[in-house]
């Protein structure tokens, strides 16, 4: 038997990766019920049936679709949050400056069909315990990674504190991309200082 060629994992991966990107698209421009292997195909620029080869089920589907998304998720927050680990002391208007900088990043441009593609797998997940999973699980490690942001403004309950900033995150996003006419930035960065310091977990 011969060995794996690593170049041909590579080619696996990228190609999952496109497959994926292109689930996002078709979900964002087409709905949940447009989602099929041929409109991912055409999508990806592939050939008839070579999504299904990745990805032989519409389940499968949604797992490829929201690892990337996630992924990506996590690119934007390292590349806005990363560098306040070096920022001695770690003020509230720093930190929403940062938060308000991400919710941008995260509606703008391809990251806004992310956020449309999102909304739709999650209504799919209240009927997809495998999916469901995965967004839990995906959405935890998100909770856990702001725990260090809220731990450094001397949060009383760093992992409580996390979980109301990413609600707070979330619901942001969504309304700027989900609902109506977008927020000035004024408006967005006055809202999360209002619930910010008024928290009463919070000690300052």
């Amino acid at each position: 038997m011969s060995p794996a060629n690593p170049k041909d994992d590579e080619s696996r991966v990228r190609r999952r990766d496109e497959i994926a990107t292109a689930a996002i698209e078709v979900l964002a421009t087409k709905g949940f019920r447009g989602l099929t292997h041929r409109a991912v195909d055409a999508a990806a620029g592939l050939g008839p049936g070579s999504v299904n080869y990745h990805a032989p089920t519409r389940s499968r589907l949604l797992h490829l679709a929201l690892g990337q998304l996630f992924a990506r998720d996590f690119e934007i927050a390292g590349a806005t949050f990363g560098s306040l680990v070096d920022v001695k002391p770690l003020s509230v208007d720093i930190v929403v400056a940062r938060i308000v900088d991400f919710i941008e990043a995260m509606t703008t441009g391809d990251a806004a069909k992310r956020v449309i593609a999102r909304a739709i797998m999650l209504g799919e997940a209240q009927h997809d315990r495998e999916v469901r999973e995965l967004f839990d699980t995906q959405r935890g490690a998100f909770v856990t990674y702001t725990q260090w942001i809220v731990a450094s403004l001397d949060s009383e309950d760093p992992q409580a504190e996390a979980e109301t900033l990413v609600v707070m995150i979330e619901g942001l996003i969504q309304r700027q991309v989900l609902i109506g006419s977008r927020l000035p930035r004024s408006i967005v960065e006055q809202m999360l200082r209002t619930i910010i310091e008024s928290s009463p977990l919070m000690t300052e």
